[in-house]
């Protein structure tokens, strides 16, 4: 996570962690793991130990996130994400307990957040082996669930309105995010990009003026970003897109990324109705798929300018970001607007 040589990186997150926790004693991080999926952050497991006051033993997985070495790749700042999890935490919507948030770059080379980590599994092969129809079709049922239960959630009462941009108009669901990116984007693109230019115009020419509910949307929603025990879905992850706005757009980010293998996208809508009581709106659907497509370039575009930079040393991640997706995703989304 360091490039530092002051010592090997497991010792100096116990000393972080000895500090948060007083009352654990001889702590150690046994192992420090990092998650192979996800790219707008780097995620990190900890096996940690420790004796408690009875002389005990004492064991926990902390999971901790950082920005990349080369910065952040979504443009939300890393305390963001933090303020998140920690809103969500007394709500019933199923996310890690956040811990500590530490700005001081000094204890592991770059700021970072720690946070619980929830039991069990968020990869996709599990859920499509040979056999498991009933396991995809109950996850499938969970997540529209889920999602029912996020954009019905009482986000003032929680304090997302404290952080996060409040649409004050039905456009303003899309446009407050469509200036979030496309500023982000102008901030860090390598070269001129017609393509992108056309998407972001068309995008808000068409903001959708009718919005019902202004809603928390969760901005990531899809196959990996959650994790299921058994059949049962316990823990949803990858907030960092978060913000308050049309929950279509997270309707369109599930079809996007592959929830509808799961349970046919009809009966997730009949499910999500039922649950929520808001009706589902395909002509927003195909607006935010588009918006997608213009994130995505966002997100990785600028990749290739950092990869310049640093003389091609970059996390294999960021490297597949910057040249896999943006090519792809201004075909997908001229498409999507009549090219």
């Amino acid at each position: 996570m360091s490039t530092s040589n002051e010592a090997p990186e497991e010792e100096r997150l116990a000393r972080y962690l000895s500090q948060q926790l007083p009352e654990a004693h001889d702590l150690e991080v046994v192992k420090l793991t990092r998650n192979v999926g996800g790219m707008s952050r780097e995620t990190w497991f900890a096996d940690t130990v420790w004796q408690d006051a009875d002389g005990a033993r004492q064991e926990a997985t902390f999971t901790v996130r950082a920005d990349h070495p080369e910065g952040s790749v979504v443009p939300t700042p890393l305390e963001y994400e933090y303020q998140v999890y920690r809103a969500l935490a007394d709500t019933d919507v199923p996310v890690a307990r956040a811990l500590w948030h530490e700005p001081d770059p000094s204890w592991l080379g770059r700021s970072f957040y720690i946070r619980d980590t929830i039991p069990g599994s968020s990869a996709p092969k599990q859920l499509f082996k040979e056999g498991e129809e009933e396991l995809r079709r109950s996850i499938g049922e969970q997540l529209a669930v889920l999602l029912a239960r996020i954009h019905t959630l009482d986000w003032e009462a929680a304090g997302l309105g404290e952080f996060m941009a409040v649409p004050q108009t039905a456009e303003d669901c899309a446009r407050l995010e469509i200036d979030r990116w496309r500023a982000h984007y102008e901030q860090n693109r390598s070269e001129a990009r017609p393509v992108v230019t056309e998407l972001y115009s068309w995008l808000n020419r068409n903001a959708p003026t009718q919005v019902p509910r202004t809603s928390l949307v969760w901005g990531d929603v899809g196959l990996g970003n959650f994790i299921f025990e058994q059949d049962a879905v316990v823990g949803l992850t990858d907030w960092e897109q978060a913000h308050l706005g049309d929950p279509m757009k997270d309707w369109s980010s599930a079809l996007y990324r592959g929830v509808d293998n799961l349970l046919p996208k009809q009966e997730l809508f009949e499910i999500y109705e039922r649950e929520s009581g808001i009706s589902i709106d395909e002509d927003r659907i195909h607006y935010y798929t588009v918006f997608i497509d213009a994130q995505y370039v966002s997100i990785s575009h600028p990749m290739v300018r950092r990869i310049i930079e640093h003389d091609g040393q970059m996390d294999i991640a960021l490297v597949r970001l910057a040249m896999g997706f943006p090519f792809d995703c201004q075909d997908d989304g001229l498409r999507a607007i009549g090219y």
